[in-house]
Protein backbone atom coordinates (compact mmCIF):
# COMPACT_ATOMS: atom_id res chain seq x y z
CA UNK A 1 0.00 0.00 0.00
CA UNK A 2 1.32 3.45 -0.94
CA UNK A 3 0.49 6.20 1.55
CA UNK A 4 1.16 9.92 1.23
CA UNK A 5 1.26 11.73 4.57
CA UNK A 6 1.25 15.53 4.79
CA UNK A 7 2.41 16.82 8.17
CA UNK A 8 4.31 20.03 8.91
CA UNK A 9 5.54 18.99 12.36
CA UNK A 10 8.80 16.99 12.27
CA UNK A 11 7.95 15.08 15.46
CA UNK A 12 4.56 14.08 14.09
CA UNK A 13 6.22 12.92 10.85
CA UNK A 14 8.53 10.68 12.90
CA UNK A 15 5.55 9.32 14.84
CA UNK A 16 3.69 8.57 11.59
CA UNK A 17 6.75 6.85 10.13
CA UNK A 18 7.14 4.74 13.29
CA UNK A 19 3.46 3.76 13.24
CA UNK A 20 3.59 2.86 9.54
CA UNK A 21 6.88 0.91 9.60
CA UNK A 22 5.47 -2.36 11.03
CA UNK A 23 2.64 -2.27 8.47
CA UNK A 24 5.03 -2.57 5.55
CA UNK A 25 3.49 0.35 3.68
CA UNK A 26 5.40 2.57 1.29
CA UNK A 27 5.22 5.95 3.03
CA UNK A 28 5.91 9.28 1.35
CA UNK A 29 6.15 12.23 3.74
CA UNK A 30 5.36 15.82 2.77
CA UNK A 31 6.09 18.86 4.96
CA UNK A 32 3.10 20.93 3.84
CA UNK A 33 0.04 20.86 1.63
CA UNK A 34 1.92 22.10 -1.45
CA UNK A 35 4.50 19.31 -1.18
CA UNK A 36 1.68 16.82 -0.77
CA UNK A 37 -0.12 18.15 -3.84
CA UNK A 38 3.08 18.00 -5.89
CA UNK A 39 3.67 14.39 -4.81
CA UNK A 40 0.03 13.54 -5.56
CA UNK A 41 0.32 14.91 -9.10
CA UNK A 42 3.39 12.81 -9.91
CA UNK A 43 2.59 9.44 -8.32
CA UNK A 44 -0.37 7.22 -7.46
CA UNK A 45 -1.25 6.63 -3.81
CA UNK A 46 -3.72 4.29 -2.15
CA UNK A 47 -4.36 6.70 0.72
CA UNK A 48 -3.54 10.24 1.81
CA UNK A 49 -3.14 11.21 5.47
CA UNK A 50 -3.62 14.96 5.65
CA UNK A 51 -2.84 17.33 8.50
CA UNK A 52 -5.23 20.28 8.44
CA UNK A 53 -3.22 23.26 9.66
CA UNK A 54 -0.07 23.54 7.56
CA UNK A 55 1.90 26.39 6.01
CA UNK A 56 1.98 27.19 2.29
CA UNK A 57 -1.20 25.21 1.52
CA UNK A 58 -3.58 23.98 4.24
CA UNK A 59 -4.87 20.44 4.35
CA UNK A 60 -8.31 21.63 3.26
CA UNK A 61 -6.87 23.48 0.26
CA UNK A 62 -4.68 20.52 -0.68
CA UNK A 63 -7.61 18.08 -0.42
CA UNK A 64 -9.78 20.29 -2.64
CA UNK A 65 -6.96 20.56 -5.19
CA UNK A 66 -6.47 16.77 -5.14
CA UNK A 67 -10.17 16.20 -5.75
CA UNK A 68 -10.13 18.71 -8.63
CA UNK A 69 -7.15 16.92 -10.14
CA UNK A 70 -8.92 13.57 -9.86
CA UNK A 71 -12.00 15.05 -11.55
CA UNK A 72 -9.85 16.41 -14.39
CA UNK A 73 -8.07 13.09 -14.85
CA UNK A 74 -11.22 11.03 -14.52
CA UNK A 75 -9.37 8.51 -12.40
CA UNK A 76 -10.29 6.70 -9.21
CA UNK A 77 -10.91 8.57 -5.97
CA UNK A 78 -8.05 8.31 -3.48
CA UNK A 79 -9.20 8.17 0.15
CA UNK A 80 -8.06 11.23 2.11
CA UNK A 81 -8.02 10.98 5.91
CA UNK A 82 -7.77 14.16 7.95
CA UNK A 83 -5.30 13.83 10.83
CA UNK A 84 -5.97 16.68 13.24
CA UNK A 85 -6.55 17.78 16.80
CA UNK A 86 -9.49 19.89 15.60
CA UNK A 87 -12.39 17.46 15.72
CA UNK A 88 -15.43 19.50 16.65
CA UNK A 89 -18.50 18.42 14.66
CA UNK A 90 -18.55 21.58 12.53
CA UNK A 91 -14.86 21.08 11.71
CA UNK A 92 -15.43 17.48 10.67
CA UNK A 93 -18.27 18.66 8.42
CA UNK A 94 -15.84 21.13 6.82
CA UNK A 95 -13.27 18.37 6.19
CA UNK A 96 -15.88 16.13 4.58
CA UNK A 97 -17.14 19.03 2.44
CA UNK A 98 -13.56 19.58 1.22
CA UNK A 99 -13.48 15.99 -0.04
CA UNK A 100 -11.94 14.15 2.86
CA UNK A 101 -13.30 10.73 3.70
CA UNK A 102 -12.53 10.26 7.39
CA UNK A 103 -10.91 11.91 10.40
CA UNK A 104 -8.34 10.52 12.83
CA UNK A 105 -7.84 12.69 15.92
CA UNK A 106 -4.49 13.79 17.29
CA UNK A 107 -2.68 12.85 19.36
CA UNK A 108 -2.49 9.79 17.12
CA UNK A 109 -3.52 6.46 18.53
CA UNK A 110 -2.20 3.47 16.58
CA UNK A 111 -5.57 1.66 16.69
CA UNK A 112 -7.56 4.60 15.34
CA UNK A 113 -5.05 5.19 12.55
CA UNK A 114 -4.94 1.52 11.59
CA UNK A 115 -8.75 1.30 11.52
CA UNK A 116 -8.95 4.35 9.23
CA UNK A 117 -6.36 2.81 6.90
CA UNK A 118 -8.16 -0.54 6.82
CA UNK A 119 -11.52 1.14 6.11
CA UNK A 120 -9.95 3.21 3.34
CA UNK A 121 -8.38 0.10 1.80
CA UNK A 122 -11.75 -1.66 1.50
CA UNK A 123 -13.58 -1.49 -1.82
CA UNK A 124 -16.29 1.23 -1.65
CA UNK A 125 -19.14 -1.28 -1.87
CA UNK A 126 -17.89 -3.02 1.27
CA UNK A 127 -17.32 0.03 3.49
CA UNK A 128 -19.68 -0.01 6.44
CA UNK A 129 -21.30 3.20 7.60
Amino acid sequence: MRILAAEDNATNRRVLAALMAPLGVELTLACDGMEALEAFTTAAYDLVLMDIQMPVLSGLEAARAMRNLEDQRGGPRTPIVAVTANVMSYQIEEYLAAGMDAVVPKPLQADALLQAILRAAEPPSLVAA
